[in-house]
């Protein structure tokens, strides 16, 4: 599907389920702190519209869609908020005294009619609606889907004016005694305010770092700085992006022409400004650096943004956007602390995060696994988090850590209070920030009662995290920890990196090959179209092996990992202990059980004997489903029961409701698969929706 459709999907959930859950939960604490005012302790974002990391259909058109958009929804609600305030306010002048602002406000109405004049809040708040129509013709061209005319107010000029109108309403109306003929929909609406503005959700940008340097080799080539600055080693490259930040001068000329790929990425950088401008400072929140590896990167991004105008160099540097470097890979991981370190020790950065209150780093789960197995990459994720925290106590700087999760357990998904508690305590604090992708959206904002529950569930946990913060792990068990990661990771390595016969075999018996025509989402299911597993995005290489149920990336490696522990004196007493008392240990078994429990290897093996042919394709098949039964083995010998989900039911209980329901569904899909194959894809078209259905 098209980004904009993608863009569309998303903000019919915001719609229907977040606004409302949002200010159903706001008067909820309201209710609980009663004097206190409920501060907007969450903020929303999104990067569709964004980011363009490997995804040709994201640019400077496709941003200002997604901003566009988001205002057009945040204006309409507030209209419809402020069109039942106003049938709540039906209120005389000689019944109900008002503030002198009320009448100031009511008066900037032209020729309002002897009716509305002796009605004076509702007279406000129609001019209060005018100048909020105002802004939406400003920002959409269109005004307020409730109003019949276009607006000749003037418009807000920020969303702080919009909120000391209606704290003006709100105060007359306390002051002469009127609060409860409104309720809490007024002070719902001022937070509603605080926390959407006019942007609604945040948009963060994202690239790789690999582009940033192709289009800074560019611009310095083409200025005449640099003539090969990519073949630079990274203390060269340093040393010649600081002293580009230094000039005042910019560094593009718009003389020049330049690479489609570097106009497209200096003009998705200049709508950004403008967005800034037009919509306010938290239209665009981080600037996200995927594949960041050295402090390169992260200056070479903040040379593009003073391109822009996002960032100033010299002797005062700051920055319009946060400065997100993300370390995905098992050895991006190893080597973040270092890289920050470098970072956090160079001038403009102290300035930089000074100046933002905080250093963001968004850590990955998804190609952690793909690219070192399920425990390695919660390890590291762990041990990088710990490490980049005290990397920052050392520079005086706070941090955030941007949890990039998926919905699935390879993805780093699971359920969220869980993954909160998980975290290693020196690294919990009073903000978080996560990715809710894909499916997930729906599952957990689709409706506006589970998206309340959903977002309750996040602000809670880290309440509690804050307030009750785990137990310190000893230091025998980051031991244990450190050495089943290394062993894992050795046998993960082993079959999907070493194996010759793993990448015929994971094409040939999943549908991987099939993937890239579902209208799930707009995103390419490949960064780049040529190599092997390596270039595949995490969703699709989950998503694919999920599909046969064998769900081999979140467990793969971690039999061998346990069965030599278990083998091993105190191996097994070790392991309990760790499973109850360190929340981190134990929230990766309880995962790792339930996920062993929604596999089936029975399943598995039917797509094998229906797609696969070659003898020593099959032969691996076997090999894994034995690892997959060696694995469960030890799991519950950990775990001390007859079988899975012993203590969770209602799961067991879930999984076995569904269970025949789906079965079929295989069986269907197997066929169509190999339908598909055997005709070269030449399958009719009622087949061929068959398949992607």
């Amino acid at each position: 599907i098209a980004v904009a459709d993608e863009i569309r999907n998303v903000l019919s959930v915001v719609r229907q389920s977040v606004l409302p859950a949002v200010a159903a939960l706001y008067a909820d604490w309201q209710g609980l702190l009663t004097d206190a005012e409920t501060p907007p302790v969450l903020s929303l974002g999104s990067w569709l519209g964004g980011d363009r990391d490997g995804h040709p259909g994201v640019d400077a058109a496709a941003l200002r869609t997604a901003l566009e958009a988001q205002a057009r929804l945040i204006c309409d609600f507030y209209a419809g908020e402020l069109r039942a305030l106003g049938r709540d306010l039906a209120i005389s002048s000689g019944f109900a005294e008002v503030s002198a602002e009320i009448r100031e406000l009511g008066a900037a109405m032209p020729d309002p009619s002897p009716h509305r004049r002796d009605e004076p809040y509702r007279l406000a708040l129609e001019a209060i609606f005018d100048r909020l129509s105002a802004v939406s013709q400003k920002l959409t061209g269109q005004p307020v889907a409730f109003a019949l005319t276009p607006s000749q107010a003037e418009p807000y000029d920020d969303p702080e004016a919009f909120i000391a109108d209606l704290r003006a309403v709100a105060q007359s109306i306390e002051a002469h005694g009127g609060e409860r003929m409104v309720g809490p929909r007024l002070k719902r609406l001022i937070l509603a305010v605080q926390a959407f503005g006019f942007h609604l959700l945040t948009i963060d940008l994202r690239q790789n770092a690999d582009v940033h340097a192709r289009v800074v080799a560019e611009l310095l080539a083409r200025a005449g700085a640099v003539a090969d600055y990519e073949a630079l080693d990274e203390d060269a490259r340093v040393e010649v992006l600081l002293a580009e930040l230094a000039h005042a001068r910019p560094l593009r000329s718009p003389y020049l022409d330049y690479s489609a790929e570097t106009a497209k990425e200096l003009a998705i950088l200049d709508a950004a400004a403008r967005a800034l401008d037009l919509y306010g400072p938290k239209a665009l929140g981080a600037y996200v650096i995927s594949k960041a590896a050295a402090v390169s990167d992260i200056l070479a991004l903040l040379v593009l943004m003073k391109q822009a105008g996002l960032a100033r160099g010299g002797a005062r540097p700051e920055t319009r956007m946060r400065l997100s470097p993300l370390f995905e890979t098992i050895t991006d991981l190893e080597q973040a602390p270092d890289i920050l370190r470098a970072w956090l020790a160079l001038p403009p950065a102290r300035a930089i995060v000074g100046q933002a209150g905080y250093q963001e780093v968004m850590l990955g789960y998804s190609d952690s696994n793909k690219d070192g197995g399920y425990i390695a990459s919660r390890l590291h994720v762990a041990l990088a988090a710990s490490a980049l925290s005290s990397a920052c106590l050392e520079n005086g700087a706070a941090l955030q850590i941007f949890h990039g999760r998926g919905g699935s357990i390879g993805r780093g998904g699971g359920p969220a209070a869980a993954s909160v508690m998980a975290q290693p305590f020196e690294v919990i604090p009073s903000r978080m920030r996560w990715t809710e992708q894909g499916e997930m959206i729906r599952f957990k904002f689709g409706q506006p009662d589970i998206a309340l529950r959903s977002m309750e569930i996040y602000a809670c946990a880290v309440l509690e995290a804050t307030l009750l913060p785990p137990r310190a792990p000893e230091p025998h068990w980051r031991e244990e920890m450190d050495q089943l990661a290394k062993v894992a990771h050795g046998a993960y390595v082993g079959v999907v990196r070493e194996d010759p016969d793993f990448v015929p075999y994971f094409r040939a018996v999943t549908p991987e090959g099939a993937l890239g025509r579902l209208p799930l989402g707009s995103r390419p299911t490949k960064r780049r179209q040529d190599g092997g597993v390596e270039t595949l995005r995490a969703i699709p290489w989950i998503f694919a092996w999920t599909q046969i149920r064998l769900m081999l990336p979140a467990w793969l490696g971690s039999g061998e990992a346990f069965a030599r522990r278990l083998e091993q004196p105190g191996g097994r007493d070790v392991l309990q202990e760790m499973r109850n008392e360190w929340p981190f240990f134990g929230t990766y078994l309880d995962m790792l059980e339930m996920l062993l429990a929604k596999a089936d290897v029975a399943i598995a093996a039917y797509y094998e004997h229906r797609l696969v042919d070659e003898p020593s394709l099959k032969a691996l098949g076997k090999k894994l489903r034995q690892r997959f039964a060696s694995l469960e083995e030890a799991v519950l010998d950990i775990l001390q029961q007859e079988k899975l989900l012993e203590t969770t039911p209602l799961i067991r209980q879930a999984i076995d409701v569904r269970n025949p329901y789906i079965d079929p569904l295989h069986g269907l899909q197997a066929e169509l698969l190999q339908r598909n194959r055997d005709a070269d894809g030449a399958i009719s078209a009622d087949l061929s929706r068959a398949l992607m259905v």
